[in-house]
């Protein structure tokens, strides 16, 4: 044998055994982050299954809402992505690439949940089809090209969701309270007036008038809920459902600002203890919050003594 075959031999021997080892690593099975995405680079989260569609992106450094509408996203969501669902982790073994078992663990382009993530051209950094099984602690995913269905170790449906409820902020308004001029509130059951006055503030209804230690639990929580107006609900495109009631609200919130501007809540009864509230006139998008946030406004003089 040449020194030259003897050469050839060796280096088949060294690719073979490359090829063993390769092979024998790839069959051990290891514990991996799933999501191949950089976080660092994600702009744009999609998330979609066969009946809607849900895009957020990063607009100048704030996470929004951009389909199927424009809202500030949620920031417990987001952080949810990034913290939990980035870095889920997965054994590097499928538990499944047959086919067959795309319906049962419904990773499906019908049935299962898509996510991607893009970056800030729109260029896909990861994509998943996210199933379900009858664990309540994993998630069935499968890459859409891809057989391999793999098993991640938490449960990220409650999180990967089209629902825009799920992903709208709560708080729909904030306002600095020095900077309010009045609040006016007319009720059912009562109707009065609230405005600031060096360190107090003065209540007056028309019968009788007081001054209002800022200290007063009542006006305390009147300013937290309309400081940090956040509601429990939304309703969207149901105006025509709503509009009689709204037309003569159970309870009717202005709120003048030191610069000119103002806010207008109007409040209607749906079903007990549920009330839908309109915000600003905005015929588009209503609200949900229930009687304990009514409470708060329906208070009378002795309140604020």
């Amino acid at each position: 044998m040449s020194k030259k075959q003897k050469t050839y031999i060796g280096i088949l021997v060294i690719l073979v055994i490359a090829f063993l080892i390769t092979k024998i690593d790839n069959n051990v099975e290891k514990r991996i982050q799933f999501f191949q995405a950089d976080s660092a680079k994600i702009a744009s989260i999609e998330i979609s299954n066969i009946k809607d569609t849900l895009k957020i992106s990063k607009l100048n450094g704030i996470w929004k809402i951009v389909s199927p509408f424009e809202k500030e996203a949620n920031e417990y969501q987001i952080q949810n992505i990034f913290t939990k669902v980035l870095n889920v982790k997965a054994s590097n073994l499928p538990i499944s690439e047959n086919e067959d078992s795309f319906n049962t663990y419904r990773v499906t382009s019908s049935q299962g949940t898509l996510l991607r993530f893009l970056d800030k051209n729109d260029n896909m950094l990861d994509e998943v089809i996210v199933g379900k099984s009858s664990s309540s602690k994993t998630t069935p995913v499968r890459r859409p090209n891809e057989n391999k269905i793999f098993k991640l170790e938490e449960n990220i449906n409650y999180i990967v969701t089209t629902n825009t409820d799920d992903w709208r902020e709560k708080t729909i308004l904030e306002i600095e309270d020095y900077n309010i001029s009045k609040i006016s509130v007319l009720s059912e059951i009562s109707a009065y007036e609230l405005t600031p006055s060096d360190s107090v503030w003065n209540y007056a209804d028309g019968k009788s008038s007081l001054i209002v230690s800022l200290n007063n639990k009542a006006l305390l929580d009147v300013l937290t809920k309309l400081t940090q107006l956040k509601v429990n609900g939304f309703v969207n495109y149901e105006y025509e459902v709503y509009k009689e009631k709204l037309a003569m609200p159970s309870i009717e919130i202005g709120i003048e600002i030191l610069d000119g501007s103002n806010h207008y809540v109007r409040l209607a009864m749906d079903k007990d203890p549920k009330y839908v509230m309109q915000l600003d006139n905005n015929e588009e998008f209503l609200y949900s919050v229930y009687q304990d946030w009514v409470d708060i406004f329906t208070k009378e003089a002795m309140d604020f003594k």
